[in-house]
């Protein structure tokens, strides 16, 4: 009988490492279930912003809308696609409003920048990203994704200001 690493053990091996990852992937997973029709907890975002900095839920006849900020900078989440309850929403877009800047400073983080999308609305410029949640959203993509948005928020500042 031959010793060591044989394909049937490697093979055996592999198949008890891919159950134990499959037992655990549930409990882990739990917060990336998408809801009934699809979409990502609004909480879920919530609890994501609110890692950030302070954060507050507010339900308008339009949908539910999250207003927080990530220190200095105040941003709103706006969701769409969601349920009848307003919980899980298929999309939602991140934006925060910039005063005292004109069309060629959107046209400047637009030619410079792939993070975000910048345009005038009015006298203030707007900076936002859409974030597709249809297929629901891990905790931890979220954070990711709440920490991406933070940093270009920060880097709009220093562009627009500095």
């Amino acid at each position: 009988m031959k010793r060591g690493v044989t394909p049937e053990r490697l093979v055996r091996g592999a198949a008890a490492w891919v159950l134990a990852a499959l037992l655990t992937v549930p409990a882990a997973a739990a917060s990336a279930q998408p809801g009934p029709n699809g979409g990502t907890d609004v909480q879920q975002v919530l609890r994501a912003a609110q890692g950030m900095g302070a954060a507050t839920l507010k339900q308008s006849k339009d949908g539910p809308r999250i207003t927080a900020d990530a220190g200095l900078i105040g941003y709103t989440v706006i969701f769409s696609g969601c349920d009848a309850a307003g919980r899980f929403c298929t999309h939602m877009v991140l934006e925060t409003l910039w005063r005292d800047l004109a069309l060629e400073d959107a046209v400047r983080w637009n030619q410079e920048w792939s993070g975000g999308r910048a345009y005038m609305d009015g006298d203030l410029l707007v900076l936002d990203h859409w974030v597709s949640l249809g297929g629901g959203m891990s905790d931890q993509a979220l954070t990711e994704l709440m920490d991406w948005w933070t940093y270009i928020m920060y880097e709009a500042q220093a562009q627009f200001y500095d």
